[in-house]
């Protein structure tokens, strides 16, 4: 059908098809044709010349064709269903002289592939696995819709969840008897109360709190995504992200950690009036632990508020103090398997609660992807941050696994 070469053929897959007689030869011959089609290497290769199985296919199973019909596995190196030899013989002598060993292995291969591309299409009929997703927010709200479509899954469970996912219906509800609690007990004792397979984490609370490292040793069995305890130093402080940013040589801004309030104000008075500062609560402060003070007198009162007034709680027992940036900001999100990170479309929201940027972090509301000002370009640079992040977290032996969140300016 494209070559008549067909040592060519046996070795660059897939489906070639050629004549072993011309059509003057077969007036004096008794030899069949031979039709050898080369077996796909992978799934979608098999899917984008489904036409040419299907004739393959036909040739093997119509009574009246006369084409000896073979299939060659180049993985292999071999034919299905017997040597060289015998396929030869089969050939000179037909279709009922040998050919149907060749046609009952040249099926079952392709039965193999059929029922592999049906189990991608629509999943295997009888696998319903049950899947946790930890959280109240609206971030769990969609993780649970996203889940909810996988044909593998029967039932998904939010915990706690929240008054949207309530009333979502189809496979998704609120677990029953947890008091709107999401700690490691609860989601252990949940997880082994349904049977879950998997535990999507969307919370990064459960993550620092090592919720992950529990259902390891205790449900070895169960998928969980999302990082470790110690990998979750990354959301966990940003005294240690930042350290680790300056160390590994991935930008950020310039900062200083301190875990005295006298001191930081100290730092902050050296400076000049122009320098303008932004501080942070190290810890975990639900995405407002960001003051954005326009003076010295506003950045010494913003630490005040952090490590003396202990606005953010314990988060505030380390201060960050960074050089404050201009520009647009966009949410990156990265997929990680530990050893290396695909970045997906970024995000943006509006940050501060008032016009022109006057008002309190919101923690994030109005969401909109992809972020038009992150380019190509820039989504490139971007992913290969997160790549060594991931990598040098390996390094260190605490490999990131789920999703990792860098925000860029």
């Amino acid at each position: 059908m494209r070559s008549q070469a067909i040592p060519l053929a046996l070795y660059e897959a897939p489906y070639r098809t050629f004549l072993r007689n011309t059509s003057s030869e077969k007036a004096s011959s008794s030899s069949k044709d031979l039709l050898v089609y080369c077996l796909p290497t992978s799934r979608s290769e098999y899917l984008k010349f489904s036409e040419e199985s299907s004739r393959v296919r036909t040739c093997i199973l119509e009574s009246n064709n006369s084409n000896v019909t073979v299939i060659f596995d180049t993985t292999k190196d071999a034919f299905l269903g017997g040597t060289m030899e015998e396929l030869l013989a089969a050939a000179a002598a037909g279709k009922d002289g040998g050919a149907s060993k060749f046609a009952q292995a040249g099926l079952l291969a392709l039965c193999a592939w059929d029922q592999e591309a049906a189990a991608q299409a629509v999943g295997p009929s009888k696998r319903q696995d049950v899947v946790i997703v930890v959280g109240s927010g609206g971030r769990e709200h969609a993780l649970a819709v996203a889940v909810a479509q996988s044909p593998l899954v029967g039932q998904v469970i939010c915990c706690p969840g929240n008054g949207g996912t309530s009333k979502e219906g189809g496979k998704i509800t609120n677990a029953e008897g947890v008091n709107g609690k999401q700690d490691n007990a609860t989601v252990l004792e949940l997880v082994k109360r349904t049977g879950a397979k998997m535990v999507v984490v969307g919370p990064e609370a459960p993550l620092v709190d090592g919720l992950v490292d529990e259902l390891q040793v205790k449900c070895p069995d169960v998928l969980v995504f999302g990082p470790t305890k110690a990998a979750a130093e990354l959301e966990a402080s940003k005294a240690f992200t930042k350290d680790f940013l300056q160390e590994h040589g991935i930008p950020t801004a310039k900062y200083r950690n301190f875990t005295d309030a006298n001191e930081a104000i100290a730092y902050v008075e050296s400076l000049d009036e122009s320098d303008r500062q932004v501080v942070k609560a190290s810890g975990l402060a639900a995405g407002k632990g960001v003051l954005i003070p326009t003076t010295k007198a506003e950045t010494i009162a913003a630490v005040k508020e952090i490590m003396s007034d202990k606005a953010f709680g314990a988060a505030g027992d380390t201060c960050v103090i960074e050089s404050f940036l201009t520009g647009p900001e966009a949410s990156c999100f990265a997929l990680c398997d530990g050893k290396t990170a695909v970045l997906m479309p970024a995000a943006q929201d509006h940050k501060r609660a008032l016009d022109n940027d006057e008002g309190l972090n919101t923690g994030g509301m109005g969401a909109y992807a992809p972020a038009p000002c992150v380019t190509p370009n820039l989504q490139k640079e971007i992913e290969a941050m997160c790549i060594t992040t991931v990598e040098k977290m390996a390094e260190r032996g605490t490999p990131y696994v789920g999703l990792l969140y860098a925000g860029m300016m």
